[in-house]
C-alpha cells in the first residue's frame, strides 16, 4: 500500500500542491487563505506525510494538524515559521502553541509571484526575526549565526532581488528565533494585528526602525550593506512609510501601550524596555506625532 499525505497550501501553490500529490496514492489538501484561529487546534490527521507549500500562516496551521509530527515545510515567503518548534493562532490575543520543528525544503522550481505589500510584509518580518534574534538576551553564539547568515542573506536580496534568496533568508532568521525568541518588534506589532488587521509583516516594518534607532550599533548597518545605523534607519522608514500606511488613532495610544507592558516579550530585549520607550515609539510610529 502507497504513503498516504494531506498538502496544506496557499490560493498561489494549487499546482505544485497538485504535483506533489501525485506521489501518494491517497491525498487530502487543505486550502489556507488566513491567519490561523483557535479553532484549528481541534483538528489532527493521521496521514503519513503532512506538506505544507506556502507562507507562515499555511506552514503554522499545517504544524498544528500535525500536533507532535515533523511537517515537510516548502516555504514560498521568508516566513520564520519552517524552523520553529511552534506556531501562532490568532483571536482576541496571539497565542503561541508548541510544535514539532519543521523539516524545510525549499524548492526552486515553484513560480513564485508576490504582490508588492505581501513582499514587503514577508522582508520586514524576515528582517525582524535577525536583528531581534541577535539583540537577544537569550541569544547564543549558535543563535547569532543563524541571525548574521540571514543578514547576509538580507544583504544579497536588496542586490539581487531574488525571492529564492530571501526564503532563505527567512529559513536561517527562523533558525535564529527558534534558539533566542523574538522581543520588542514583535511584543509592538501584535496589539497591531489583531485590533487593526495590519499584516504581522508590515506591523513589524511600521516598528523596525525605531529599534534600530534604540540600538543605535553601526555594526548593524554594515552586516546589512549600509555604512551606518542612521542609513539603515533611513532606507526603513523610507520603504514602510511609502506603503501609506494610516495611522493608529490617538485615542488608542494608552490602551495599546498597556497592552504591549503586558507581553512577556519586552523582557528578552538585552535593552531595558520600560512604558517610556513603548509610549515614545508608539507616538512616533502609529501616532503620526
Amino acid at each position: 500500500m502507497g504513503k498516504t499525505a494531506l498538502i496544506v497550501y496557499s490560493s498561489r501553490t494549487l499546482s505544485y500542491a497538485k504535483k506533489i500529490g501525485r506521489k501518494y496514492s491517497d491525498v487530502d489538501y487543505w486550502l489556507v487563505d488566513e491567519m490561523p484561529k483557535k479553532d484549528i487546534t481541534q483538528w489532527s490527521t493521521i496521514a503519513d506525510d503532512i506538506i505544507a507549500i506556502g507562507g507562515g500562516s499555511v506552514i503554522d496551521t499545517a504544524k498544528i494538524i500535525g500536533r507532535k509530527k515533523r511537517i515537510i515545510a516548502i516555504p514560498t515567503t521568508a516566513s520564520g515559521a519552517c524552523a520553529t518548534p511552534y506556531a501562532t493562532v490568532w483571536g482576541k490575543e496571539k497565542e503561541s502553541i508548541k510544535t514539532a520543528k519543521p523539516i524545510t525544503r525549499i524548492k526552486t522550481d515553484i513560480e513564485i509571484n508576490l504582490s508588492k505589500p505581501v513582499l514587503m510584509a514577508t522582508f520586514f518580518d524576515a528582517l525582524s526575526h535577525a536583528i531581534e534574534s541577535f539583540y537577544s538576551k537569550n541569544a547564543t553564539w549558535i543563535s547569532k549565526y543563524y541571525s548574521l547568515k540571514a543578514m547576509w542573506y538580507i544583504r544579497r536580496y536588496l542586490k539581487t532581488k531574488n525571492i529564492y534568496t530571501l526564503i532563505k533568508t527567512g529559513a536561517f532568521a527562523g533558525e535564529a528565533i527558534a534558539r533566542a525568541k523574538t522581543n520588542v518588534v514583535h511584543a509592538i506589532s501584535y496589539p497591531l494585528t489583531i485590533h487593526y488587521k495590519i499584516p504581522h509583516g508590515i506591523a513589524c516594518g511600521l516598528i523596525l526602525p525605531n529599534f534600530i534607532a534604540l540600538i543605535g550599533d553601526n555594526k548593524l548597518g554594515r552586516f546589512l550593506g549600509f555604512e551606518s545605523c542612521e542609513q539603515l534607519w533611513s532606507s526603513l522608514w523610507y520603504s514602510i512609510n511609502n506603503l501609506e500606511i494610516e495611522h493608529i488613532p490617538m485615542k488608542d495610544l494608552e490602551m495599546l501601550v498597556e497592552e504591549i507592558m503586558r507581553c512577556s516579550k519586552i523582557n528578552d530585549s538585552k535593552f531595558t524596555i520600560n512604558r517610556k520607550i513603548i509610549n515614545y515609539i508608539m507616538k512616533q510610529v502609529y501616532c503620526g506625532i
